[in-house]
């Protein structure tokens, strides 16, 4: 199945997006005319970019890639240059941007077209999916060098998994989605596809804050909302003043979901679905709904929630380095949702095993139940050398107080923590310190406690801007010191 056919005939999902709205015939309508001009005419074999500045136009290029079969990527202007990070231009075809908008600045000898995403309503009927080979759909991922990754999917793969999804959420043409991940990262895309595949409405939204999002769902009748672990706080207690919805389920987004966040969620939702994928590997692998549990506890792990069974049955998965002791060991998963490879420098493909190694470390409960332990290379180089961090930041996670950690090196190669906690108190601090300086054997780390961590715009830790934070705190620092 592929992206098109979610404009069938009789389709009756619809996309909103602030005053903008598109459904099947609009999308029906758009390519009807892109056919008509130079996007007709691109080689389906080099890689072509739409970059786009909000979800729906983000959206309508997913199915225009589709509908020619082309290799591309979908991202937003301040992701353009991660992506092409060494990318050879030779290979590069044609950076398609909106109609009216500036085009962003763009590698030197690069074509580039507009294209208007709110066409004139032509008269015409609608054509069935044509015969075009499936789209080839690039994501970039951070990756462990700094240099991105670009994670290539058939659509087809994209759009099954979708399907998995959208049944075991039992979705129907009721539901009412909000979304405020972007469409180009794999959490925002699967839960678009799974809107559009049960054919109700799907409303995107820009993240300011927690509060606002919880805001927003009190106010208006949003049944599915996926969010972050981290936002349990503020949320529930936005919600605490008179929400009680009638249907609401809750996913969670984000890598690792903590005890203390799902039980503040749980009140409020009427499904609660702890998940865990990974951009190779399409956005699901594991499912596990939370509110069948009397008891949270007996399906976390290090506190940590369970992520729970393998959402199809075609999917396996294994530990390979199983200590005999723990029971811990590296899963590799083998998915027919999982990439096609990675899109290298030069344009080929770099294609990928039967298995794939998720870089994780996880264990099985006595239940059959798969539990997530840890990445297996968590580690940081301090002061030259290699310095594990899983055992301390398990440490860090279990005061009530605390809701994240981040990790980055200063200038003189000194360890820089940065801790997300409700409460800004000198004490926890100290004793945050101590518990590092133990842990890790002697080495010291300078402690931050912040109320939020810095986030890219998927929701992932923003590096830079905490590496930014350290240099700006070094400087106070150093101030100081003067002034003594």
């Amino acid at each position: 199945m592929r992206f098109i056919n979610l404009i069938k005939p009789n389709s009756t999902w619809v996309a909103r997006y602030k005053d903008d709205t598109v459904d099947a015939e609009y999308v029906s309508n758009l390519l009807a005319t892109v056919g008509m001009g130079p996007l007709g005419e691109l080689s389906q074999e080099k890689l072509h970019v739409f970059c786009v500045f909000n979800p729906l136009q983000a959206l309508l290029s997913y199915f225009v890639g589709s509908h020619l079969g082309l290799t591309c990527a979908v991202v937003s202007p301040r992701s353009l240059d991660k992506l092409l990070d060494g990318f050879d231009k030779r290979q590069l075809g044609t950076i398609i941007t909106p109609l009216g908008r500036r085009s962003p600045s763009l590698p030197a000898d690069v074509e580039f077209l507009a294209l208007n995403f709110s066409p004139p309503l032509l008269e015409h009927e609608r054509s069935a999916p044509d015969s075009h080979r499936p789209a080839r759909f690039i994501f970039c991922t951070s990756g462990s060098t700094g240099k991105a990754k670009r994670v290539v999917h058939c659509e087809t793969s994209l759009v099954s998994n979708a399907k998995v999804v959208a049944e075991y959420l039992r979705l129907s043409d009721q539901d009412h989605s909000y979304c405020v991940f972007p469409m180009q990262y794999m959490y925002g895309l699967s839960t678009s596809l799974c809107a559009l595949h049960s054919n109700s409405i799907i409303e995107y939204g820009d993240f300011v804050s927690p509060a606002l999002v919880a805001s927003y769902v009190k106010s208006k009748p949003i049944t599915v909302l996926p969010l972050l672990g981290e936002w349990s706080h503020e949320v529930s207690q936005e919600w605490r003043r008179a929400y009680t919805p009638k249907r609401l389920i809750l996913l969670n987004a984000s890598d690792r979901l903590l005890e203390s966040q799902a039980a503040e969620l749980l009140p409020w939702a009427t499904e609660f679905w702890n998940n865990l994928g990974q951009t190779e590997s399409a956005p699901r692998i594991f499912a596990l709904e939370l509110k069948q549990f009397k008891n949270l506890h007996q399906v976390c792990h290090n506190n940590t929630v369970s992520v729970g069974y393998p959402v199809d049955k075609n999917i396996e998965v294994k530990l390979v380095n199983k200590n005999a002791t723990t029971g811990v060991g590296n899963l590799y998963y083998k998915t027919p949702f999982k990439m096609l490879g990675y899109l290298q420098d030069n344009g080929d493909l770099q294609e990928v095993g039967t298995y794939s190694d998720s870089g994780d470390l996880f264990v099985q409960d006595d239940q059959g139940r798969w539990h997530w332990v840890a990445r297996s290379s968590h580690t940081i180089k301090v002061n030259g050398e290699l310095v594990p961090l899983t055992s301390v930041t398990n440490k860090i996670l279990n005061y009530k107080e605390v809701s994240g950690v981040g990790y980055v090196t200063n200038k003189k190669g000194e360890l820089c923590t940065f801790i997300e906690s409700s409460t800004m108190n000198d004490a926890l601090r100290v004793e945050l310190t101590s518990l590092l300086t133990h842990t890790l054997r002697g080495k010291r780390s300078r402690v931050s406690l912040v109320h939020k961590l810095p986030r890219t715009e998927n929701g992932k830790l923003d590096l830079s801007e905490l590496r930014q934070k350290s240099l700006e705190n070094s400087k106070i620092n150093n101030l100081n010191q003067q002034d003594m």
